[in-house]
């Protein structure tokens, strides 16, 4: 009995090994890359404030503006900010948010 509850235990929890990022990465996240993602974060908001006028036109001018600001601000916000540094997930991969 005791064995089989150890082994149940060992598999119930299995412990997750999670990739370090190495301090290269971390080198070329800190340098050129989050230069970059907060010059993207300036000319997406510029092109979203542009945008505004147009997406009021819009069917749907809620949802239009929503769509831009993400894809415009809150995206390059992210992966610059609150991206773990030297991490590199896919584009828009991993990224959850919550809508109203």
């Amino acid at each position: 009995m005791k064995k089989m509850l150890i082994v149940f235990l060992i598999f119930a929890f299995s412990l997750s090994a999670k990739e370090v990022p190495s301090s290269g990465e971390m080198m070329f996240d800190l340098i050129p890359i989050r230069p970059l993602g907060l010059a993207a974060l300036a000319i997406g908001s510029g092109f979203f404030v542009l945008s505004i006028p147009i997406g009021l036109l819009s069917a749907d001018p809620r949802q239009t503006l929503e769509q831009s600001a993400r894809r415009l601000v809150i995206y390059p916000l992210h992966f610059t900010f609150q991206r773990p540094v030297g991490e590199f997930y896919g584009y828009m991969e991993e990224i959850e948010y919550v809508s109203d």
